[in-house]
Formats: C-alpha cells, structure tokens, sequence
C-alpha cells in the first residue's frame, strides 16, 4: 500500500490524499466547498438491485491504519468532543478541570441518544450516506472494523448525481452532524502524516547532496 500526496486545486496548504492498493486507489480531499469527499477508483463489482459496491481494505500493520481505527472508535464509542472543541462554550464559566472534563463526557455520551448516531451506528458497523442528495437516492460508505483490518464498502447508487462512488461529509448541515468533525479529524491526521512524508524526503535529499 502507498500513499501520495498531491496539492489540493483550492487551498495552497492543504494536500488530496490518494491510498493506492494494487489497482485500487482511494481518495480523501477537500472540496472548494468545504466539504470532505471519499472516492474509489479502480474496482467495481455488481451487487443486486442494479447496483454496484468498492471494497478497500487497510490492514493493521499498514501506517494509516491507526488513523481509520481512531475514526471507527471515536464514532462508535462517541468520542467526539474534546477539551479543545468546546473551551468556547465554558468561557464564561469558572469551572475546573475535572468539572469541564465531566462536561465533555455528558456531551459525548448524549450523543449515543441522538438520532443522527442511530442512524450512523448499526451492530458496530458506521454506514454513511452521502450528504449529497437524500438517503433513497445517496452513494453509501459502510466502514467495519474486524481483528486486523479495517474494511471500507462504497455502494454506487445511480440516483446520486456524484461520478461513481463519491460520498460527501457536509461540514455544515450534514445529517450526521456532529459526526462530520470525526471524518475531519482523520483527515487532519493523513494531513500531518503529508508534512512527515515531506521532511523525510527533504532530509533524504540532504544526505545525498553532502
């Protein structure tokens, strides 16, 4: 498996992520918009009802799968608010540690009685359905975590006016919401390991230049 790197057509700081696996390629980017895309090129199989599924694996021991495990867990346990993402909304309140601590975690744990994680969650599996058009009509991305692997199921509907497997994560107005900051958060992470890449290629480069 190979990752790549490629300058985003919108945004001068931020990288297209490309996953390649034999002749499977899966693509992370962000949109002019300002949302988040998944795609998939290169495998198409036929399922019933005139529709056709994607399947991309990442294994344990590949370097992103942490990063697509943390997104798996930090759904379907909701883990979704940190200390970081709401200290607005206690800066009116001198409350300490330990008590803004308490609140994210009845923040998260409300979310499990929300209807947008309900329909997110079923049987551990995360089924997402495009933002882009309403359910009966979406592309669908179903994510499942089994021992060693971490299986990601695009499905092709012919109704979503998206090329091919396209799944949209609104940033604003998604069904999901807040569940989209969870999609951000692994993309931030590949956006990081894009900087890493860069410094290794770049000390590589002075090694062989002395």
């Amino acid at each position: 498996m190979e990752v790549e790197f490629k300058d985003n057509d919108s945004f001068s700081l931020v990288k297209d992520v490309f996953i390649r696996d034999g002749n499977k390629l899966l693509k992370i980017f962000y949109g002019a918009n300002g949302d988040l895309y998944f795609d998939i090129f290169g495998c198409r199989n036929k399922s019933g009802n005139d529709l056709y599924t994607a399947v991309f694996t990442i294994k344990q021991y590949e370097e992103i799968y942490q990063y697509f495990e943390q997104l798996v867990k930090s759904i379907i346990d909701c883990e979704v608010f940190d200390m970081v993402d709401i200290e607005s909304e206690l800066s009116d309140f001198d409350n300490g540690v330990a008590d803004k601590i308490n609140y994210v975690s009845n923040r998260n744990e409300e979310l499990k009685t929300k209807q947008a994680y309900k329909k997110l969650v079923y049987n551990n599996t995360i089924i997402w359905y495009s933002d882009n058009i309403y359910d009966e009509s979406a592309n669908i991305l179903q994510i499942e975590r089994n021992c060693e692997e971490i299986k990601l199921t695009f499905t092709d509907n012919p109704a979503d006016p998206s090329f091919g497997f396209g799944i949209r994560i609104c940033n604003s107005g998604s069904k999901y919401d807040p569940f989209n900051i969870c999609f951000m958060n692994l993309f931030n992470q590949l956006q990081l390991l894009s900087k890493n890449d860069l410094m290794k290629k770049l000390v590589k480069t002075e090694k062989s230049c002395r």
